[in-house]
């Protein structure tokens, strides 16, 4: 009963880590505070962090295909061949990867 209890224990600090992870914050700092103090100290810590990164956007070319991770609005790459080609701007690379598949990035 008491390995069952561990493991519950551990499952949720580590559900809690991942939480971390895809918000972005201090990811080892919440798992040592889940793990030693306890999952609920975790999760409050985690809700309770502002969270300081900030989102990048990325703008895509639907002509040539190249994704730019600075703001820009037009394409360079089409500009060079002499066609204007306003960029798309998406805040996530896969929605653009699950819409045309194969991506180069610049």
């Amino acid at each position: 009963m008491l390995i069952i209890l561990i493991t519950i224990y551990i499952l949720i600090t580590f559900v809690l880590t991942v939480l971390g992870i895809e918000k972005q914050t201090e990811v080892l700092k919440i798992f040592f505070i889940s793990l030693l103090l306890t999952p609920l100290a975790g999760l409050i810590y985690l809700y309770g962090k502002k969270n300081n990164s900030t989102p990048i956007s990325y703008y895509h070319c639907h002509e040539c295909n190249y994704i730019y991770p600075i703001k820009m609005t037009d394409c360079p790459i089409c500009m060079e061949k002499g066609i204007k080609v306003k960029l798309k701007k998406y805040q996530r690379p896969y929605t653009i990867a699950e819409k045309i598949g194969i991506l180069n990035v610049a």
